[in-house]
């Protein structure tokens, strides 16, 4: 269940704060867990995204202008994820390793597939 607004203002302060904290932990340690580490960078790139998109659209709702003006931008930034997302899954495939779920992927990659060549055909 969703929480109120006050409650998810405490919740993004407690989080900034116990992400300082990490911050320090982790400039002093020596980290050998590269997947974790990932997963908790994506998690984060996942969270950055959101928030700026938010503050984009609270900007443009400020200023009265079209909230959809910030959708190419929200566009850019998952391109540049998803870019990097599909670098490291190459990467992690050639463990030689057979994932659940390559299946879908390889299904969903191929309808992104049709759409990018009807639009770089434009």
């Amino acid at each position: 269940m969703a929480g109120t607004e006050d409650d998810v203002t405490a919740k993004i302060r407690n989080l900034t704060d116990q992400l300082r904290d990490l911050e320090r932990d982790l400039k002093s340690q020596r980290l050998t867990d590269l997947q974790l580490i990932r997963e908790f960078r994506d998690a984060l790139d996942r969270s950055r995204t959101t928030a700026w998109a938010i503050t984009e659209l609270l900007h443009a709702r400020a200023l009265n202008s079209n909230p959809q003006a910030a959708l190419p931008f929200l566009l850019a930034e998952r391109l540049r994820r998803f870019t990097q997302m599909t670098k490291d899954l190459s990467t992690d495939l050639d463990s030689n390793i057979t994932p659940d779920g390559i299946g879908a992927l390889s299904d969903a990659l191929e309808s992104l597939q049709l759409k990018l060549k009807r639009l770089a055909k434009k």
